[in-house]
């Protein structure tokens, strides 16, 4: 069993400021907040899901659940509207799955005066895998960041560490408030990902949540959410969905990119 070393916000910024990658801009990588292309016609046709329910991976391990999301650390789990606080919009006590090589990560940012958002990503062993500088602006809402095909994908059955900090006017240091968490890529069965094939993005997501993959089934239901807005069944089903996880006090921001 590899054994992880703990990490809070603080010493990740540091360990990123130690790589001397954020205070080097030739080095860093100006990301832009993206969504998948996804054809509008594909996100509710031919599906017959009411709902989308996430039932979390039963292995039972404890390596699995430690160090998910701290929404409960650096930042309070109830969104204080006054604070640059960002919430991640992941549960707190299980597994964080993706089967995606670059997965999408979803950040509540609050109303703010900074001008941009860090995101860095180490590898379980704490070595370098990405980072990125993600404008945003004043307004509040949910930011959607996929991980561009360009950088190096993720490894299956391999954990790596993601963090979301605010960059204020003093610019990045280890106090800046953000928050941590974790990620895992696992490998579906040939017969669930055939299942996933051409299948409409609800009907994807209710798949994916069926099968434990919190990060695609959230990355699957804001998508078809964005390219709707205005469709009432998006809107409830992606509301249950939040309120499942104890984020009721987002779970009705709007969409931001």
């Amino acid at each position: 069993m590899v054994q992880h070393k703990s990490f809070t916000t603080q010493t990740l910024v540091a360990f990123f400021l130690s790589l001397g990658l954020i205070i080097a801009p030739s080095f860093l990588t100006k990301a832009i907040a993206q969504s998948e292309s996804v054809n509008q016609s594909q996100t509710l046709a031919g599906t017959s899901i009411g709902r989308v329910t996430f039932e979390p991976p039963g292995r039972g391990q404890p390596d699995d659940t430690a160090g998910g999301a701290s929404r409960g650390d650096e930042c309070p789990q109830a969104v204080i509207a006054t604070g640059e606080c960002v919430t991640p919009l992941v549960p707190i006590a299980t597994s964080k799955l993706t089967v995606a090589e670059h997965p999408t990560f979803l950040v509540y940012v609050p109303p703010t005066s900074a001008k941009e958002i860090f995101f860095g990503l180490v590898d379980e062993n704490n070595n370098f895998h990405y980072q990125a500088k993600i404008p945003i602006s004043s307004q509040e809402g949910i930011l959607s960041f996929k991980l561009p095909d360009n950088a190096p994908p993720l490894e299956i059955d391999k954990k790596y560490r993601w963090t979301f900090i605010i960059i204020g006017e003093q610019g990045l240091r280890p106090g800046s408030p953000g928050v941590q968490g974790e990620i895992r890529r696992v490998k579906l069965t040939s017969e669930v990902m055939s299942q996933l094939q051409n299948q409409p993005l609800l009907e994807r997501a209710a798949l994916y949540g069926k099968h434990g993959i919190w990060f695609d089934t959230v990355a699957s239901l804001a998508e078809a959410r964005r390219l709707e807005p205005s469709e009432a069944t998006l809107a409830s089903t992606w509301q249950e969905l939040l309120n499942s996880i104890g984020l009721q006090a987002i779970a009705t921001k709007p969409l931001l990119n």
